[in-house]
């Protein structure tokens, strides 16, 4: 019944969700609800091989952990030797501008060691128990994912992810750092350091951690082969969009995941799985959790500097939602929920660092008489310098320092805070720091999510995919928030095609000064600070055109990404190995989940990609059946108005009203403990990114309107000063006045 519902048209899907199915479900999201336990899924396995079963006791579970705990001790002395033999990432190679992108906290390694042990116990158990049952490893690990941790040496750390909430914390008038608590009945739910929600059950070869293969058993193709014939060059710009689309892509990205890379079991140890000369390493070298990419010998770019290997480290496991064997899952660093993370940090300890405890303000450094972030003290970690005493900034996400566009927006926030702070300051003399804190952090994260969800979501989604979504915004306690892996590992990935290898740096008239190439400034963040550069770069993000959302991406991220002079990496290759070790699906199954037709030959894409794009993967994949998701759905013609194909833009507006209806503390809902007054929200929707950029750049006199699109007759500059560029009126959180909301 549920394969000939997905089989109908896309619309269809939309329309079957909101009129067919029953209950929360049916005005909640736009896609089947989260896949955690596999429920009564078990009792059909079973009875489709007609028998009872594996007969697993407490016992042999037990048994299990105890021999995934063994497993994990064994690798100690291999650990030991690649120390002693120096094979770990070196600083200011593209292995450590990955790390920085991927570094894993504290939380996350702790917790995924533990989760790891359960993983391998999983394997145990389908080894001792499915094998002789002829259970295949995909009906097996579904079986296997019915069996609690509970009553096993994991169940304390597991459950430790489920924390109760105390009546204080559920009627706290501000969201938790972490993401805690927000949900009254499930107090994990959306939290920090949780794995990510699924739409479809993963995908191994084992059915448990070994990275799918093709359809006729081979291994896929490689993913430098697959990005290399896929990827042109010759970018196309966007006719009607900015950078700032691209970059506010990034942004919300930022906030919403944060995906980590393992690091060694026993030590803090960073893994490395090529040689520094980019070529593969021996055997003996290779730690478990590396899954390198193999570069043809005939590639375009790489060959001519003898490379065959990029590296790629396995992401850092996380405990299954329900506590269960089970198949792998990948932990999510940042919260689930819209919430500024990456300003503000996701644990109280971060936050704390970020503050000054004085006035409400985030910590800063001021430079030239202006404010800028704070200064890492540990510059040679934090960013791709030799020297920790070289400039590099601290925010609360380790990607700050990526490049100088995103430093930029995470400088003109912290100003917008401490902006909003210091005249709350003024408007209220009585309020303590942590209440000038709390509510600035309060009003600038619904700023934030004013403008995602009524000036970039609209211009990304398109009219169809959007009105579909805005007509459930109201609260849902039912509603799971959790990002999926679907969306952070693959179709928000595909939004680093808006990006242009080029920064161009604009005066007030808007001619250009200068450009910077992306590829130099990756980790290397000292630009930002320099007199008139960050105005610059902000009039860049309104002023320069988005590139489209095709198969074409500058070689400043195809081939120089995290560049040290000599090569860099691929970010599609690394997206599409990222999406096999996270056991996603083909393609071919979202398109399907999405309401679009089943796929049996090539052919049958073309009610979705041209000719041309329809060849491209002929000739690397074997079959639609391999076609990566993140590829397949990238290939994809717009639907509409837009950005994305029909199976991308399925995903992201499934997620995109799940952040909202599952976020108790979202800006418009009424029903939290301390809700917006009626003026207060009123204020708030007169936000713009415009008005952010004008109050808290250096000396911009000048916007347009409208950031996101380019100037136009419609879209002219407006003087900052004048009220075409509305402004927020803080005055209606002045406390005498709030018994009047």
């Amino acid at each position: 019944m549920m394969s000939r519902k997905l089989a109908m048209p896309l619309l269809g899907v939309l329309l079957w969700v909101i009129s067919i199915h029953a209950g929360t479900f049916a005005t909640a999201t736009l896609l089947p609800p989260p896949l955690t336990g596999f429920g009564s899924t078990t009792k059909t396995i079973i009875q489709n091989h007609n028998h009872d079963g594996p007969k697993i006791t407490e016992k042999d579970l037990n048994r299990s952990v105890s021999f995934g705990n063994s497993v994990i001790n064994r690798m100690l002395r291999l650990e030991t030797n690649l120390g002693w033999s120096d094979v770990h990432v070196k600083k200011g190679t593209p292995s450590h501008g990955q790390l920085i992108a991927s570094h894993p906290d504290e939380e996350a390694l702790k917790q995924g060691r533990d989760a790891l042990v359960a993983t391998k116990a999983t394997i145990h158990l389908m080894n001792m128990f499915c094998h002789k049952h002829h259970l295949s490893p995909a009906d097996c690990s579904k079986y296997i994912s019915s069996f609690p941790l509970a009553s096993t040496s994991l169940e304390s750390s597991c459950q430790k992810q489920h924390k109760l909430c105390s009546q204080e914390e559920l009627l706290s008038p501000y969201r938790s750092f972490d993401g805690t608590c927000n949900n009254e009945h499930d107090g994990p739910r959306g939290a920090a350091y949780t794995a990510y929600r699924r739409l479809l059950h993963a995908e191994y070869l084992d059915g448990v951690q070994e990275p799918r293969r093709a359809v006729n058993k081979k291994l896929l193709p490689s993913a430098r082969l697959v990005s290399s014939t896929l990827i042109k060059g010759n970018d196309e710009s966007h006719s009607d969009l900015t950078q700032a689309v691209a970059q506010w892509s990034e942004f919300i990205e930022h906030d919403l995941s944060h995906t980590a890379t393992s690091k060694m079991v026993h030590s803090d140890s960073t893994i490395e799985c090529c040689a520094s000369s980019g070529n593969h390493l021996s055997p003996r070298y290779i730690h478990p959790f590396c899954a390198p990419i193999s570069v043809p010998s005939d590639d375009r770019y790489y060959a001519q500097h003898g490379l065959d290997c990029m590296t790629y480290v396995r992401s850092v496991p996380a405990f299954r939602h329900d506590c269960t064997f089970g198949p792998l899952e990948q932990v999510n660093q940042a919260t689930h929920f819209l919430d500024f993370s990456q300003i503000y940090g996701t644990t109280l300890k971060k936050a704390a660092i970020l503050r000054t405890y004085d006035e409400g303000q985030l910590d800063f450094t001021t430079r030239h008489d202006k404010v800028f972030l704070p200064v890492s003290h540990s510059a040679g970690d934090d960013c791709q310098l030799s020297e920790d005493n070289s400039l590099c900034f601290v925010s609360g996400d380790s990607r700050v320092n990526i490049h100088p566009q995103l430093t930029a927006m995470h400088t003109i926030w912290l100003r917008e805070h401490n902006r909003v702070a210091k005249v709350l300051s003024e408007l209220n003399p009585a309020w303590d720091d942590e209440t000038l804190f709390q509510e600035a952090r309060k009003i600038v994260t619904a700023e934030m999510q004013h403008i995602t969800y009524n000036e970039w979501l609209p211009l990304v989604l398109g009219k169809k995919y959007f009105t579909k979504i805005q007509k459930y915004n109201s609260y849902d306690e039912n509603v799971n928030p959790s990002v999926s892996n679907e969306f952070a590992t693959a179709a928000v990935r595909v939004l680093n095609s808006l990006k242009d290898g080029k920064l161009n740096l604009y005066k007030e008239d808007r001619l250009v000064n200068t450009s910077l190439n992306l590829r130099n400034h990756f980790n290397n963040p000292d630009l930002v600070e320099e007199p008139g550069y960050l105005d610059a770069l902000i009039r860049g993000l309104a002023t320069q055109s988005s590139q489209q959302l095709d198969l074409k991406f500058p070689d400043d991220i195809s081939t120089h990404l995290f560049s040290n002079g000599a090569f860099g990496f691929d970010i599609f290759s690394l997206d599409i190995q990222r999406g096999r070790d996270h056991g996603l699906p083909p393609y071919t199954s979202y398109r399907t989940l999405c309401g679009l037709p089943e796929v049996s030959q090539f052919k049958d894409l073309s009610d979705v990609m041209s000719p041309e794009v329809i060849e491209s993967l002929s000739r690397v994949y074997n079959s639609p059946r391999d076609i990566d998701l993140i590829a397949g759905g990238i290939a994809e013609k717009p639907a509409g108005d837009s950005l994305f194909g029909p199976t991308f833009s399925c995903i992201v507006a499934d997620q995109f009203l799940r952040t909202r209806r599952g976020d108790r503390y979202f800006y418009t809902n009424e029903n939290q403990p301390a809700p917006f007054g009626n003026a207060q929200l009123r204020e708030i929707e007169k936000v713009t990114l415009a008005r952010i950029f004008c109050d808290n750049g250096d000396d911009i006199e000048m916007m347009q309107p409208q950031v996101f699109k380019r100037i136009s007759e419609s879209n002219r500059l407006m003087k900052c000063d004048s009220g075409d560029i509305p402004r927020v009126n803080l005055r209606m959180w002045m406390d005498s006045r709030r018994k009047y909301y």
